[in-house]
């Protein structure tokens, strides 16, 4: 081979180890592009999930605080209601107590008949018709049996001419009274302790509502 052959060939020799050192170069620039790309995206999803994680937590702890303070003024709530609830069946117990006092005439201030005579008259007109059968407790039917002449008047100049007639078996109740028509399809519980549980549970209904509990 002559000298000239062999100059040529060590130039192709060369050029080919440029162009792959060339390659081998622009291929680690490329590698080293992508790495740094997804070293700066992993780090983009970090930041982000970060961001995510935290907003999340946030709102979980926003959510929590809220429910947690709910449930206190909830609380708080039920805990009113419930003193005033205690308040209302001390202040209806000792209302029942002086029902009672006034159907045994323990108090003065009240007049046992007008007291009946006015639950009677409430009774007759929301059953209608012209014969009633009155019941109550011991007390109150002995003073009724007393005065039927002075019921039967009142009744009269109420709703009309009636016939009224006594239960023969006393109610265990503080007071007030029982009236049924004379078939006894009919009856209304005008009693002492019905009365004031009605009265007793709108109340509490209302307070209930009023605290927002309901």
């Amino acid at each position: 081979m002559s000298e000239s052959s062999m100059d040529l060939e060590a130039q192709l020799i060369e050029r080919v180890i440029e162009q792959r050192n060339k390659l081998l170069e622009d291929a680690d620039n490329e590698v080293e592009k992508i790495a740094e790309s997804a070293v700066e995206e992993v780090a983009r999803i970090n930041v982000n999930s970060e961001a995510e994680i935290l907003s999340l937590i946030g709102s979980d702890l926003n959510a929590a605080r809220d429910r947690i303070i709910g449930n206190a003024q909830l609380e708080g709530r039920k805990t009113l209601l419930l003193a005033r609830q205690a308040l209302l069946t001390g202040v209806f117990d000792e209302v029942l107590e002086r029902l009672r006092g006034i159907s045994r005439r323990d108090d003065a201030n009240f007049d046992k008949g007008e007291v009946l005579i006015a639950l009677i008259k409430e009774a007759a007109a929301a059953i209608g018709g012209e014969e009633f059968i009155i019941s109550g407790n011991e007390a109150d039917l002995e003073y009724l049996g007393k005065n039927l002449g002075n019921i039967s008047m009142a009744l009269e100049q109420s709703i009309g001419e009636s016939k009224v007639s006594l239960d023969s078996e006393p109610l265990d109740i503080g007071g007030g009274v029982v009236v049924r028509n004379s078939d006894g399809t009919k009856t209304y519980y005008n009693t002492f302790e019905g009365r004031l549980a009605s009265v007793k549970a709108r109340l509490e209904s209302e307070v209930a509502e009023k605290l927002g509990v309901l």
